[in-house]
């Protein structure tokens, strides 16, 4: 059986690290519970050790200390959530490390992306290149001792790329496969093709119609919140959390809130908490609205689309009441709210609620039952179980699969401990099956909004006076955000600015996935299955 304390999770590490090689300390104030610091020539069997246990890699990431690089890796566990953290240290003269990229696969990209913004080499990885930066580029940009030019640093940068290296955003092609096959080829799906939005690339490996692989491009729309994170106070980081998923921004303000929160040991009024539970889940139902809508006309749905965002459009009107905002919300604040919900938006909601139980069994009849739609999903993007843990997937893509895991349920945190709600679950792991898990999630969040618009107390929506700074340590929350886990590692120094803060998106391991969820399917098929995955590149292109 997984093991499930602490305790355990030592003795079957034991064989592979004498307890004279590393340290342990109790973290579970911040959500882990589980610490080891471990030599870097033991991190392989460790990966190893912990994958056999049906732990996938949450998150990795890197510390720059004066002395050296800390880096910091997060397993998890899919039928309870039992974060455990694992960390090496990379002297910075010798700035290598050993890859664990063919025990996990979405190790792969966070090893890349420390690559890219570390400048650390990970000895053994099959292709460490720059993940969201040009391969030209001379920078790493969370480095402590990088603080940019001065005067225009980053136009210089950008016209030195442009000017001497005009291909510094392609991929270099394999070698040509011609010599063998004549009839593989390699084919560029996006960035301009509607699906992906102008901000995602995808080539493709084909052999005819038939896909044989595909790498995700990321990197379009990089901006760096962690580096901006880094130069601001923790208050003026709050409108960051909005532009991750601009989409489902409430869920990303909910994990900051929370992080920090449980960083200062704070607690919310009792009506802070069923506020934010109810923002959350209409931003969830119109979250999955809009990738309904988008994923049917991308499949050429037009009458889904008008409907989806019909009913979108009510909730963003809702929403506005509250916050002044419609898209990249900035509405709560560490122990409360920036304000109350004011009164008209009650009768609002309660008058959504009917009319979109009604929409729901329409979309059932024009979606769910259609012999088109079906036809066009079942069997296609099937992605299993192995391949799941492998690469991190979590949210909904994740549920298609039958693994019921979700935060809310799995390490439930605020009130959804006592609102009763399913955890919608497929088996197929196909496009129909996420299709399906979104649909019925719909179904559950409008019995979540019903129950707290019942239960909803009356009270102070905010702390008054708070802490100035989060106490010395580290920390790390996790929420169910319409994509996945989304979660936030602190490293605080005791300072007004945060001294680290990695931000673990949903999004950036689910389309890691797509690398062997393609290989067999047709090229029709591709729009699809990157679809059904529901990404959000700002996530990915933090």
């Amino acid at each position: 059986m997984p093991a499930t304390t602490a305790n355990d999770i030592q003795v079957w590490l034991k064989d592979i690290i004498s307890l004279e090689e590393f340290n342990t300390k109790d973290f579970k104030t911040s959500g882990i519970i589980f610490e080891a610091v471990v030599s870097a020539d033991k991190i392989f069997d460790v990966a190893a050790e912990f994958l056999s246990q049906n732990y996938f890699l949450e998150s990795l990431t890197a510390v720059d200390f004066s002395e050296c690089f800390e880096l910091v890796y997060h397993f998890n566990r899919w039928d309870d959530a039992k974060r455990s953290c694992v960390k090496i240290l990379v002297p910075k003269e010798l700035n290598k490390a050993p890859s664990i990229s063919s025990v996990y696969k979405s190790a792969n990209w966070f090893e890349r992306e420390l690559f890219d913004m570390f400048g650390i080499h990970f000895v053994g990885h099959p292709n460490l290149k720059r993940l969201l930066l040009p391969d030209s580029s001379d920078i790493h940009p969370l480095l402590k001792s990088f603080k940019g030019e001065p005067a225009g640093s980053d136009v210089k940068q950008s016209l030195k790329l442009i000017a001497e290296d005009k291909e510094g955003f392609e991929v270099a092609y394999p070698k040509s496969v011609t010599e063998h096959n004549n009839k593989d080829y390699y084919l560029n799906l996006g960035p301009q093709h509607p699906s992906t939005h102008g901000v995602l690339r995808v080539l493709l490996h084909m052999n005819g119609e038939r896909l044989l692989d595909a790498e995700p491009i990321i990197g379009y729309s990089h901006r760096h919140h962690e580096k901006m994170m880094e130069i601001q106070n923790y208050t003026a980081c709050w409108p960051n959390m909005g532009r991750l998923d601009y989409v489902g921004a409430m869920s990303y303000n909910f994990g900051y809130a929370l992080l920090i929160e449980k960083a200062m040991g704070l607690t919310p009024p009792p009506r802070v908490e069923y506020i934010r539970v109810l923002t959350t889940e209409l931003n969830r139902i119109a979250s999955h609205l809009l990738w309904m809508g988008t994923f049917l006309l991308d499949l050429g749905g037009f009458t889904p689309f008008f409907y989806c965002f019909d009913d979108r459009e009510k909730i963003l009107d809702i929403l506005e009441m509250a916050t002044g905002e419609r898209l990249t919300y900035d509405y709560f604040r560490f122990g409360g709210l920036d304000k109350d919900i004011p009164a008209e938006m009650i009768p609002a909601i309660k008058e959504f609620i009917p009319h979109f139980k009604k929409r729901l069994r329409d979309y059932d009849a024009l979606v769910t039952k259609n012999v088109i739609f079906k036809h066009r999903t079942r069997g296609v993007g099937v992605m299993s179980k192995e391949n799941a843990v492998a690469y991190g997937v979590t949210g909904p893509s994740l549920r298609a699969c039958g693994v019921p895991l979700d935060l809310r349920r799995g390490e439930p945190y605020s009130i959804y401990p006592q609102l009763d709600f399913d955890i919608p679950t497929e088996t197929d792991g196909d496009v129909y099956a996420r299709y399906r898990v979104r649909f019925r999630e719909m179904q559950e969040c409008l019995k979540i909004i019903t129950q707290v618009m019942e239960k909803l107390p009356a009270g102070e929506t905010t702390l008054g006076k708070l802490p100035k700074n989060v106490p010395k340590g580290e920390y790390y929350s996790a929420v169910e955000s319409a994509r996945g886990s989304f979660g936030i590692y602190l490293v605080s120094d005791g300072t007004l600015n945060p001294y680290r803060i990695k931000l673990r998106t949903p999004s950036f391991s689910n389309l890691n996935s797509l690398i062997d969820v393609v290989p067999g399917n047709l090229m029709s098929d591709i729009i699809a299955i990157l679809g059904s995955i529901d990404i959000v590149l700002p996530e990915i292109d933090r």
